[in-house]
């Protein structure tokens, strides 16, 4: 009957019913830039390919994994593991590049069978898919639903509000001062994008801002032509402005629309609209740190990019044919930066932020589960104090993280953490599980109703 909820055996029943005709998991690890999603992915590959040694070999099914393999050949753009872990494996550590363009994961998963399964089938696999991307090619998603006169009235709105207004400067003033419907100087247009470039880049750097669009001015990644990255928003344009072909509004919405239309909805439409789970990665401390103005632009992007999402399903029939994601894991990553008492209160920070959004994700009869993370832990504990090694720097320190409050303030003001730049643990290797904190937890609930 509508309203009453379906006990959890009955739902964990249906989720299995339905896995067992679909031996693939499509996975859509999303993050922000920054959010540590290269990293998270590394460390997802390795603790499958150590399953027998670690926490993974303790819990459910993983103690029926008969094998892995990475695939690497005949997969398009594959993940550079290698890479990574050469990285990560350095004298002294470093931490794995920022992706810069597509890639792609592809694990095989072999589980030994029990009771009467096993006599019909001994073994059972499961391909789990994985895509990496730029994170800021995911603060894009929220255009498909925008018309670009809507875009130049919301880039005005945030323009208008410091720190954007302050660096933005001049910029700002001379995307004020173009008359849309005047001819369009190419040139200048050139120009502008150029600085509206440099103006997101330093949003990012400077103020810790999250929604810095259009994303691929910052990253544009391959396959796409750098004319048609030339268009900035018309602060005096709005959705009822129109305006010639060769006027600055026709040249600007133009290239506007190929974006939204063919690079932003094409990334989506192969990528993202087809996924069984959902793993959000969130830097929480580094927005915490920077304070209100970060935060409350973290908030909006998150809520902007869920809601970009297809959450849910109405039947067995709908989810077969158009399926809907059943999951969705909301992490707070890099906890290692704050003692383990802390981590769940930072967790708990980040679902404060996205309460309503998170609800309605609920309402849609997605399983949400929270997972404060770090998928290569950088630091040990000793008594109340953290010892850790710094990035560029040799030797260890030994310090107290700032405190955590257990709920995020409604405005948003946080007395900041005070994070330092660490280094990944020396001494990491392929044929080691690397330390971390909740990996084998989220790896388990991730495959749960699909290795029967």
């Amino acid at each position: 009957m509508p309203g009453i909820k379906q006990p959890q055996w009955l739902e964990q029943v249906r989720e299995q019913a339905m896995s067992l005709g679909n031996p693939h998991l499509r996975v859509g690890v999303t993050g922000l830039s920054r959010a540590g999603k290269t990293t998270f992915i590394t460390s997802l590959i390795n603790q499958l390919e150590n399953h027998q040694r670690g926490l993974l070999a303790r819990r459910s099914p993983f103690d029926r994994l008969e094998a892995v393999r990475w695939q690497r050949d005949g997969v398009e753009q594959p993940f550079a593991y290698l890479q990574a872990l050469e990285t990560l494996a350095g004298d002294p550590p470093s931490w794995p590049q920022s992706t810069r363009d597509l890639s792609r994961v592809v694990i095989d998963l072999r589980f030994r069978q029990t009771g009467l399964l096993q006599r019909v089938q001994p073994s059972r696999s499961l391909r789990i898919e994985i895509l990496d991307y730029p994170g800021e090619w995911l603060l894009d998603l929220p255009l498909l639903g925008m018309e670009y006169g809507q875009w130049c009235e919301q880039m005005r709105e945030w323009l208008d509000t410091e720190p954007r207004r302050g660096i933005a400067g001049p910029l700002r003033d001379a995307l004020a001062t173009i008359d849309p419907l005047a001819p369009q100087d190419q040139e200048r247009l050139a120009e502008l994008a150029a600085a509206w470039t440099d103006f997101l880049q330093r949003s990012r750097s400077e103020a810790g801002l999250s929604r810095n669009q259009p994303g691929r001015f910052l990253l544009p990644g391959s396959g796409i032509a750098a004319d048609m990255l030339l268009f900035v928003p018309l602060l005096t344009a709005n959705r009822h402005t129109r305006g010639p072909a060769d006027s600055w509004w026709g040249a600007c919405e133009a290239r506007f629309r190929y974006y939204r239309d063919y690079v932003v909805k094409g990334f989506y439409d192969e990528h993202f609209s087809r996924l069984d789970r959902q793993i959000l990665l969130v830097d929480m401390l580094g927005p915490m740190d920077a304070g209100q103005a970060a935060l409350t632009d973290l908030k909006g992007a998150l809520e902007a990019v869920l809601q970009s999402f297809r959450y849910g399903r109405n039947s067995l029939l709908s989810r077969l044919f158009r399926p809907r994601i059943g999951r969705l894991a909301v992490c707070a990553t890099k906890v290692d930066q704050v003692t383990p008492s802390q981590q769940r209160a930072v967790q708990q920070c980040l679902e404060d932020l996205l309460t309503d959004s998170l609800a309605d994700v609920r309402h849609g009869g997605v399983r949400v589960r929270g997972f404060p993370l770090a998928a290569i832990r950088a630091t040990r504990q000793e008594g109340d104090a953290l010892v850790a090694g710094l990035t560029g720097q040799a030797g260890w320190v030994r310090y107290q993280p700032g405190g955590i409050p257990e709920h995020l303030p409604l405005d948003l003001r946080v007395s900041g953490p005070e994070l330092l730049d660490l280094r990944p643990p020396a001494g990491l290797h392929r044929n080691e599980p690397f330390p971390h904190y909740r990996m084998d937890e989220l790896i388990g609930w991730m495959v749960e109703g699909h290795a029967l």
